[in-house]
């Protein structure tokens, strides 16, 4: 059974015949009407797959309208000018913005990182099959112990002396040790284990791991500016959104309640 967010993204596409169904498309796409814009953009980005130009663009516009709301990243703080700049700018002198719009910048960001959320390696499962195959491992063998030969008779011969004199003479029959063939050496399985091996990339999270250089060059910023000033932002908007996914859910949920 599907969720919410998938049987709008279905009603969305034209999915083949294997496709889980759903009760109706236009009930569906009817109780996500009554979402907020920005959530309903989320949620066409992320299930319905719609990432045209025109649809990222106004989901940026929108979440950076609400960015500004909040208070702390107003208009007149974030202009795309350093105090460089201003000073230049004051003294007369053309100024060339940089950093034209940081805040759009920074919601943009957001909304790539909150689609693509999925580890590359795992495609989010956090693991990445079973153990790998262990590698066979060389050996002393345990019969031979290293000798190639193993004894297989042995006859003692007392009218015979030995070339130390201290004894009658040994006689042995000597062949090749037939659990290595002969080489001294065997080669052993470890026993596989029947774990699933976690993912390295994500440590078995499913999520895409931070990228601070990329999050700073997309900003336009140094990367001691972004963990100083924005790497908090990030963490705290990252969480609205999923808020905001979670109530497009409780609407459409009112919505389909008989």
């Amino acid at each position: 059974m599907i969720d919410l967010k998938e049987q709008a993204g279905v009603a969305m596409n034209v999915r083949g015949q294997f496709s889980d169904p759903i009760v109706d498309p236009k009930v569906t796409l009817g109780a996500l009407a009554f979402a907020n814009d920005l959530g309903r953009a989320l949620v066409r980005m992320k299930c319905g797959q719609d990432v045209r130009p025109d649809a990222v663009r106004r989901a940026t516009l929108l979440l950076a309208q609400m960015i500004r709301r909040s208070g702390k990243f107003n208009r007149g703080k974030f202009t795309g000018l350093d105090a460089e700049a201003k000073r230049d700018r004051r003294a007369g002198q053309k100024v060339e913005r940089s950093k034209v719009d940081i805040v759009e910048r920074f919601a943009l960001c957001l909304l790539v990182e909150w689609v693509n959320d999925q580890c590359p390696r795992c495609d989010g499962r956090g693991a990445i099959g079973r153990t790998p195959k262990p590698q066979p491992v060389s050996s002393v063998c345990p019969d031979c112990k290293g000798a190639r030969v193993v004894c297989v008779s042995e006859e003692r011969i007392p009218f015979a002396a030995s070339r130390s004199g201290r004894g009658p003479l040994v006689y042995r029959e000597l062949e090749a040790c037939t659990k290595c063939l002969g080489r001294g050496t065997v080669l052993t399985v470890p026993k596989k284990s029947d774990s699933r091996q976690i993912c390295p990339c994500c440590s078995g999270d499913g999520r895409r791991p931070i990228d601070e250089s990329a999050r700073a060059h997309a900003l336009g910023v140094s990367l001691p500016i972004y963990r100083r000033y924005w790497a908090a932002h990030f963490c705290s908007m990252l969480a609205v959104l999923d808020h905001v996914d979670a109530r497009v859910v409780d609407t459409m949920r009112a919505q389909l309640r008989p």
